[in-house]
């Protein structure tokens, strides 16, 4: 990593440059500061696809030339790819393609805003080494959603590369304190960090932000029911220990905590807590019990990790069969008579489950 970095901030900060952006070594100079070759190939490809980025350009013809380009560059040695890729990030020449910002299989980019993000694109696949290097150049510099996207890639992969979680909530914090990037493309897609990290820190962050934020936007609220679909304990922990958290979103709140896996008995007293909080009114408690269990569930490609995956049937079953249990509890509790209608229709559902489980 050291060895790379240097090389890129050594080139970058070489003694002067053409018109085209290319270092101008001087007779005697050190040999091994000179770029290589391919150094000048890859951005003789860049200045000829970068010319072709005006209003006038074909946004289709603009894709199959970088698509090409990214197929090319990744066949050639790639630590030499993602070093000349850092260079041409920092001369700080860009375009727009008239392309929106379209994630492919496995996270992989199919449409890029700009020429810079299309660099960040390959980067992230050449060398993640060198990448989370310029990453965190690009986060504390760029006023581009997209870009921010794109170079919070790096620091999620897994492996060495991956960033701490007190790392990333600082990063997933400046994103979503960004007013003018929420409408933006890579905003949407970025917020998918939440699912993917799975920490208290970055879902409660996200929680927060659409609470002090209503009414929610489409794509937090997807993101955070994908957050508690991948780990409800995380969520419903930080709503039971907050009861005024989403208080003003109650229809979100009980979609939230009828996430929960009552199998897990943590999460069942969060529930039962719930739903004998004199503070909650008592819709929101029906409907979390005809909501409950809530298993719906997203799909498509996503910038970072995988995507969104099915419910384990075996687990579904396990859960039911716990949930139909606890629901014979609640109704034999008197703080809880209120809720008897509703209570009497979801043990209606889970005996139905359960015995279509095979139990």
């Amino acid at each position: 990593m050291i060895s790379g970095g240097l090389l890129w901030w050594g080139l970058a900060a070489g003694p002067g440059r053409d018109a085209s952006g290319e270092a101008v070594v001087s007779p005697g100079e050190n040999p091994a500061l000179q770029p290589s070759s391919r150094h000048r190939t890859i951005t003789s490809d860049w200045n000829s696809v970068l010319a072709n980025c005006d209003e006038s350009a074909d946004p289709e013809l603009i894709r199959r030339q970088l698509a090409d380009l990214k197929g090319e560059w990744l066949q050639e040695d790639l630590h030499e790819v993602a070093q000349s890729i850092g260079q041409l990030l920092k001369n700080g020449q860009d375009a727009k393609t008239g392309l929106r910002f379209e994630v492919g299989p496995g996270g992989n980019l199919r449409g890029w805003p700009t020429m810079r993000v299309f660099l960040l694109d390959v980067l992230a696949i050449a060398d993640p080494d060198l990448a989370v290097e310029i990453a965190r150049e690009v986060l504390a510099s760029t006023s581009s959603a997209e870009e921010y996207a794109m170079a919070l890639k790096p620091l999620l992969m897994e492996g060495p590369w991956r960033a701490s979680d007190e790392e990333l909530q600082a990063h997933f914090t400046k994103l979503l304190s960004t007013p003018e990037w929420q409408t933006r493309e890579g905003f949407v897609e970025a917020l998918d960090l939440a699912r993917v990290v799975s920490s208290p820190g970055t879902a409660e962050i996200l929680a927060r932000w659409m609470d002090a934020s209503p009414p929610a936007l489409v794509a937090g609220e997807m993101a955070i029911h994908e957050t508690a679909a991948k780990s409800p304990g995380v969520l419903v922990d930080i709503l039971a220990k907050d009861s005024s958290l989403f208080a003003d979103q109650p229809e979100l709140r009980a979609g939230l905590m009828a996430r929960a896996t009552i199998s897990d008995e943590s999460q069942a007293g969060s529930v039962e807590g719930y739903l004998k909080d004199p503070s909650v009114p008592l819709a929101e408690k029906q409907q979390f019990l005809d909501l409950y269990p809530l298993r719906s569930a997203t799909t498509g490609y996503r910038l970072y990790g995988k995507s969104p995956k099915p419910f384990d049937r075996g687990q579904v079953a396990a859960d039911d069969r716990a949930a139909l249990a606890a629901v014979n509890r609640w109704k034999a509790d008197p703080a809880m008579a209120e809720l008897l209608p509703s209570m009497n229709s979801l043990e209606d559902r889970l005996s139905a489950w359960t015995k279509q489980s095979g139990d």
